[in-house]
């Protein structure tokens, strides 16, 4: 067939309708080959274009008008035509015209939309801008397999899986496989690309905090994981784990010290560190000394090294609760022994569901079996059977082989400590519930643990007093410089500030002590202020002199003139210093605390709180607990399971920190370590009744 027997059949009309001349012919005669190509089976009664209302349903495809070869449409938008017209459908449209007897269709073949974005609003002069519609790339492909092994713990055999390979072909038949040794390559490119980008990060932080714990591996290998936190140029709290290195043993401080420092030099950020915080251990102690005496010889110690060694609140508390715990012990195994046994049998859960109906308890709270290792499991387990305390009486009397039901001294003493202990878990739970717990969180908290333990210790029953005298005394052991860290970002927090400190002390000491304490807490800001005023000027200055130094027009200056003096001196005396015209200011208001951001808000102050800004930035950046890089020893386990025991040491910590630092350059959620132990056991152990048996109200 001729191309005018097409032009005169297909575009007949429109060539009519035009007022140009050769321009317009030549398109016309362009759009008829492209729609009578005889190797596309497209037809002029079914190709439509779709309206730009559409474009959720629509799929934007590559098109180029001027290579009729170059067109794909989508099938999950093409017409189905099988003989019978649906209600509610269009019927599918005949081929009316006198073309199509001259083509032949071929199978499998079906037309479809294609979707023209709208004009540009900018004034673009092209009337069909189309998304170029990306081509495969095999390299890429390989690239999110890696990252996709490397996030998720997977083996690098998994891209020899036969399953996984068939998708990937079937989604593109241009999928070539690879090998495991080839992926394996592939994971070391894509952690070296991360390392590269955090190593930028770091070379724009002044100040960075540290947390660090030691862990052992199914095949009894230590290991130390190392976490850096800093508040980025963007006042960002961040994380990332620097370092996942086996330790060889013993696990002294010696050997503590030189692993960090040794990853401190290889990140070239070994005089940048202000804080690190450890267990409550006596080979951490030792490391913290050793590191604190090879900072200050170098003059690098952040806070003249006040909150250099912090202890983990965490832990803490943990020690603390233990001996709490010690003093029911008799109870809590009778308890968690009796659970177990329920468990083993659904008959006896039944039975058990049956006699707390009848006795007029509602079974709808779940009994809990606890692991001895978390204290807040043992607590919701004690919590619960306490619930179910005639449950528990009237099942013992019912099945004989059942011994372990407390008497009623024991389930007494269990109520007095669960009670005392619900303070200890909220508490905790706010340490380990957030990825990122700030030091102004923490001091109210910490101020009702501490009046729960004197309450006790003041309390006339025998019981609570002596189980409250070693809980009382490590307290006060361990809360001696956190305790004025805790108050100073408190004082930061602009909801709080001094008032905070004042309320608390006021109720946990009294008189003098109370006074003494407070001023202790003042002194110490002050000098902290003092000391970032001091740089900030000198910073300043230096800044002032070299602009003028390099500045051909004017005079270089000496460094020890009176106007570069008078640049670097504190505040004159008499006029109120950035600490109090921020303490003066009246107290920030919040409606909800739980969205409040405080680096935000001093992100907003900065140019009116130059230095006291940059103070905050970095006291925010402290982290009070070990849980940061305790979540990562969970990972650590799934990477080093049975199966992948001889992975090299370096091929572990490349996949360690190399999931870490996916996760937060993807801003991808990062579970807590609260909520990585409730998802690998479930401790919930539903009470059953039989059918039939309704439940209280």
């Amino acid at each position: 067939m001729s191309s005018g027997a097409g032009e005169q059949g297909s575009n007949g009309a429109g060539e009519q309708r035009s007022s140009g001349a050769g321009e317009q012919r030549s398109s016309g005669a362009a759009r008829t080959a492209f729609f009578l190509h005889p190797r596309k089976s497209f037809y002029p009664g079914n190709f439509r274009m779709s309206s730009n209302k559409e474009p959720d349903v629509m799929e934007t495809v590559d098109v180029d008008l001027d290579y009729e070869d170059n067109i794909e449409l989508d099938d999950g938008l093409l017409d189905k035509d099988d003989g019978v017209s649906p209600v509610g459908k269009k019927r599918k449209r005949k081929n009316a015209s006198d073309v199509h007897p001259h083509f032949v269709e071929v199978e499998g073949k079906k037309t479809g939309f294609i979707n023209f974005e709208p004009v540009a609003k900018d004034g673009e002069n092209s009337l069909f801008r189309t998304e170029t519609k990306r081509a495969y790339d095999q390299m890429k492909c390989r690239e999110m397999i890696a990252k996709l092994i490397i996030m998720h713990e997977l083996p690098f055999s998994f891209v020899e899986y036969h399953w996984f390979n068939q998708l990937l072909k079937y989604n593109n038949p241009l999928f070539q496989r690879v090998s495991r040794a080839t992926i394996r390559r592939d994971c070391i490119k894509v952690v070296e690309g991360e390392r590269e980008r955090i190593k930028k990060m770091l070379r724009k932080v002044n100040m960075i905090s540290l947390t660090s714990d030691c862990w052992t591996s199914n095949q009894t290998i230590g290991y130390m994981c190392l976490t850096a936190h800093f508040v980025d140029c963007d006042w960002k709290l961040n994380k990332c784990i620097i370092g996942f290195n086996e330790l060889a043993p013993p696990h002294s401080g010696e050997v503590i010290s030189d692993a960090i420092l040794e990853c401190l030099i290889k990140w070239g950020i070994q005089d940048k560190i202000g804080t690190i915080t450890l267990d409550n251990a006596s080979n951490n102690d030792r490391a913290a000394t050793i590191l604190m005496h090879n900072f200050q010889v170098k003059n690098k110690l952040h806070f003249q090294g006040l909150f250099f060694h912090i202890r983990c609140c965490a832990h803490i508390l943990n020690l603390v609760v233990q001996d709490g715990l010690g003093t029911i012990e008799s109870c809590t195994s009778k308890v968690r022994e009796g659970v177990k046994y329920l468990k083993k049998s659904t008959g006896r859960l039944k039975k058990f569901g049956e006699i707390a109906v009848s006795i007029g308890i509602d079974i709808r709270r779940s009994l809990c079996i606890d692991v001895k290792t978390r204290w807040n499991s043992t607590h919701r387990m004690l919590d619960s059977a306490i619930y179910y305390k005639r449950a528990f009486e009237g099942y013992a009397a019912r099945d004989s082989n059942y011994v372990w039901c407390p008497t009623n001294d024991e389930w007494t003493r269990a109520e007095k400590v669960c009670k005392l202990l619900a303070v200890f878990l909220k508490a905790t739970e706010m340490f380990s519930g957030s990825t990122y717990p700030t030091t102004n969180l923490f001091l109210t908290e910490i101020y009702k643990v501490k009046r729960e333990i004197s309450n006790a210790f003041l309390s006339c029953d025998s019981f609570l007093k002596e189980m409250s005298i070693p809980m009382y005394e490590k307290f006060d052991k361990y809360w001696g410089e956190i305790g004025v860290l805790m108050c100073i970002a408190s004082i930061l927090d602009p909801r709080y500030k001094k008032l905070s400190v004042e309320w608390t002390f006021d109720r946990l000491y009294v008189g003098d002590e109370c006074l003494k304490r407070v001023e202790d807490v003042e002194t110490k800001l002050e000098s902290l202020f003092k000391k970032y005023h001091n740089t900030f000027m000198a910073s300043k200055a230096s800044m002032s002199h070299s602009n003028i130094s390099t500045s051909s027009n004017e005079p270089t200056q000496d460094v020890d003139d009176f106007h570069a003096f008078l640049k670097r001196r504190p505040v004159e005396t008499g006029k109120k210093t950035e600490l109090e015209v921020y303490l003066d200011e009246p107290n920030d208001e919040c409606v909800d605390d739980s969205k409040y951001d405080v680096l935000k808000w001093w992100s907003q102050h900065c140019s009116k709180f130059p230095v006291l800004s940059r103070m905050a930035k970095d006291m925010f950046s402290i982290l009070i607990t070990t849980v940061a890089s305790e979540s990562a020893f969970s990972a650590g386990g799934r990477i080093l399971d049975d199966y992948r025991s001889s992975l090299s040491k370096d091929m572990v910590e490349l996949l360690v920190c190399g999931s870490d630092w996916l996760k937060s350059g993807s801003k991808a959620t990062i579970k807590t370590l609260k909520q990585c132990a409730d998802e690998e056991e479930n401790l919930e152990i539903e009470v059953l009744i039989p059918d039939g048996c309704g439940t209280s109200t």
